[in-house]
């Protein structure tokens, strides 16, 4: 039995023990049971746990220690909110006078720490060692996408205001991608990633998205990393999961995660979605609508069982639904757990919203961020803090399941902060010291934070980061994951059988070389020449880096997201001042009409017949940036280097012959009235006889 600091009996608690307590634990039947346990169980946080007992009915404890619940999820405003506890959760009591020990205690924790560094060194080279016909043999891959998130907005790599501990962990056995370059903005960067090709290719280039009730997507003929992780139905070598945002269209069922290799997806089709109430976020054009599913192949794997996910807790925010699914989706993987499956390893991505608008976060996680002055930046911070604790319950469960060294995690953001909206509103988010933000081809809407762990390489034992200073493009994480996993990306052919050129760059060879050879890391290889950032002739706007230096050709940004923050020293650099007070977070009058005259330039491409898409029908205006010493991209350098800007345009010249046309709709299209059923929950609406769902 136990009692409770509170004085309440709740049933269905989380309590985290601090590690001079140890408790037996009887779990409740699975908290999916009813609603009413689903107040309480996996929706509930606090601090960095030290030990995590979920679904609890009775803890006893052995030694003297008094509990406290905490996140107690409450109804307030109709919305479920979670109470915090910032003070310790277990508060020992006095010790009582023990017996003496056989030996010093000291003995008992060397003892102690040498077999779990044995057993830790075993269970990896165990997996390291293993057959290669043998379906474990190769790594559980998860890979973690934050929507939106700034490159100044995260502990490890930030000012100090925004805490994020779980990731800055997580990162500290990692390697950080220093050079780590997305798209910029979110469906283009997607598709990049699951394509492991340029988006400019298949019409998914520019600063556009897939919006709701639009018949556009990612097309069909590009094969996706979830469908060459399994080349073929006879040979399944991973279970591969999806479980947040989709955003790669939704139009036709083939659009839908599903048919595009994924086993399981629970989340959004759309790439916009208040939190709370799961609606679609994009203003009259689309309208709103339910948009929050879960979907499975069918028993003949030619049809989507497609499931309408009622809210269970009407007001549950989207992160806590989607780390308790991903945790779910964790412990079946388990080859520990019973029920586990355990003859595959899983591919999993976790596509959280946060912190993409509308910024909604939750209270609780305001109030963790109170020491922040500036209101935008508190509830931006907050959001942020939604999204640490799903990554520490993702690492958590990974760890409890002892999958963790067995595991490869990967973190990025699809694209650089959002600093404002069209209607000047501040987001609060910050990419200082970059210039620019999402949107725009500046480095602060396109070089993002990123890092890998890759425990096999290093049996588990790395105590610190490395930092990796090579290019490394988005689109890269296609090559490298299947090099990762055994499987050869060349080998990849097409739906006609032709080889598939990717535009994506293997970088698992000089990661190895980092991480087990000290010679080489100094000198560690490069793979990546340049990157091609972007090409859309639709917006006057390309750009290209090779080595330090970046050309960028028309405009940067289609929406004026243009300024320069200002020169930074040791001194200002820590300074949130200098972000709140900076240009960016000042409304701005006439972004509302830009909007609309950037929306007429692309419907009259669309009525020219004779739609150019190289480089030759954009205008000649270039910029050129030494980022070695100007980070800030302030200092236009293409008439003092006139060679090297004419190189690098010439080779943005090469790729620009193979821009094909955008696919993207105007921004200011209406969606389809198909597209959202009498409910009003969005649907694909578009069918052929290939195509259906149960």
């Amino acid at each position: 039995s136990f009692s409770l600091s509170s004085g309440i009996n709740a049933e269905y608690g989380e309590f985290v023990l601090q590690r001079s307590c140890f408790a037996t634990v009887m779990p409740r039947p699975s908290f999916k049971s009813t609603k009413t346990n689903r107040r309480h169980s996996s929706y509930v946080r606090s601090g960095i746990p030290s030990v995590v007992f979920t679904n609890v009915s009775n803890a006893e404890c052995q030694c003297d220690c008094q509990m406290t619940e905490i996140g107690e999820v409450v109804q307030e405003n109709g919305k479920k909110e979670r109470v915090h506890d910032h003070s310790e959760a277990i508060t020992p009591a006095p010790r009582k006078k023990r017996h003496s020990l056989p030996m010093p205690a000291v003995h008992h924790v060397l003892i102690a720490f040498i077999v779990l560094i044995v057993v830790a060194t075993t269970v990896s080279l165990a997996f390291v060692l293993r057959p290669k016909n043998d379906p474990r043999s190769r790594p559980n891959i998860l890979v973690i996408i934050a929507d939106d998130l700034g490159y100044n907005d995260v502990g490890y790599r930030g000012q100090g205001d925004i805490r994020t501990p779980y990731i800055d962990k997580l990162a500290s056995s990692s390697i950080l991608l220093e050079r780590h370059y997305a798209q910029p903005m979110c469906s283009p960067s997607r598709a990049a990633m699951f394509t492991g090709r340029y988006p400019f290719r298949y019409g998914m280039g520019g600063s556009r998205a897939i919006y709701y009730g639009t018949k556009n997507g990612l097309n069909l003929n590009e094969k996706l990393i979830s469908e060459a992780l399994n080349p073929n139905d006879q040979e399944k070598n991973y279970n591969t999961y999806l479980i947040g945002k989709w955003h790669l269209g939704f139009a036709n069922w083939e659009m839908t995660p599903i048919r595009r290799g994924f086993d399981y997806f629970y989340g959004t089709y759309g790439g916009s979605t208040t939190y709370f109430e799961h609606q679609s976020y994009e203003g009259p054009r689309s309208g709103s609508g339910y948009d929050l599913f879960e979907d499975t192949p069918s028993s003949t794997g030619t049809r989507v069982n497609h499931t309408v996910v009622e809210d269970p807790s009407p007001g549950t925010f989207s992160e806590l639904l989607f780390t308790e699914k991903a945790v779910e989706m964790i412990e079946k993987s388990s080859p520990n757990l019973e029920g586990g499956e355990q003859e595959k390893p899983f591919f999993m991505v976790v596509s959280y919203q946060n912190p993409h608008a509308p910024i909604t976060p939750m209270e609780a996680d305001v109030e963790q961020n109170k020491h922040i002055p500036n209101e935008n930046r508190r509830k931006m911070a907050a959001m942020i803090t939604s999204l640490d604790y799903g990554v520490g319950r993702l690492t958590s469960a990974l760890e409890k399941t002892h999958q963790l060294n067995q595991t490869i995690i990967i973190f990025l953001s699809d694209n650089g902060g959002h600093l404002m909206m069209p209607n000047g509103q501040s987001l609060g988010s910050s990419n200082l010291p970059l210039r620019g933000a999402k949107c725009t081809l500046y480095e602060g809407g396109v070089k993002t934070p990123a890092f890998i762990r890759i425990p096999h390489f290093t049996s588990g034992q790395m105590n610190s980061s490395l930092k990796y200073e090579g290019l490394f493009h988005i689109s890269d994480w296609f090559p490298t994951i299947m090099r990762l996993a055994q499987l050869d990306p060349d080998s990849l052919t097409g739906p006609s059988g032709e080889p598939i050129q990717l535009d994506g760059i293997d970088h698992s060879e000089a990661f190895r070389e980092l991480l087990v050879s000290k010679e080489h890391r100094r000198n560690a290889q490069k793979p990546r020449d340049h990157v091609v950032l972007d090409i859309d002739p639709v917006f006057d706007q390309a750009a290209i880096v090779r080595g330090k230096y970046k050309l960028i050709v028309g405009r940067a940004s289609f929406i004026g997201f243009d300024q320069v923050y200002p020169l930074i020293n040791e001194d200002t650099e820590k300074s949130s001042d200098l972000v709140i007070n900076s240009s960016f977070y000042r409304t701005d009058p006439n972004m509302g009409e830009r909007m609309m005259q950037y929306g007429k330039i692309q419907e009259d491409y669309r009525q020219n017949s004779s739609r150019c898409r190289s480089l030759d029908c954009m205008s000649k205006d270039m910029a050129l940036y030494d980022l070695g010493w100007d980070v800030t991209e302030s200092r236009d350098l293409s008439l003092r280097f006139k060679d090297e800007a004419e190189q690098l345009y010439n080779l943005l010249r090469q790729y620009s012959n193979s821009t094909h046309y955008p696919v993207q709709p105007l921004y200011f299209e209406d969606s389809n009235p198909e597209a959202k059923t009498p409910d009003n929950v969005w649907t694909p609406w578009l069918f052929n006889n290939n195509s259906s769902v149960v």
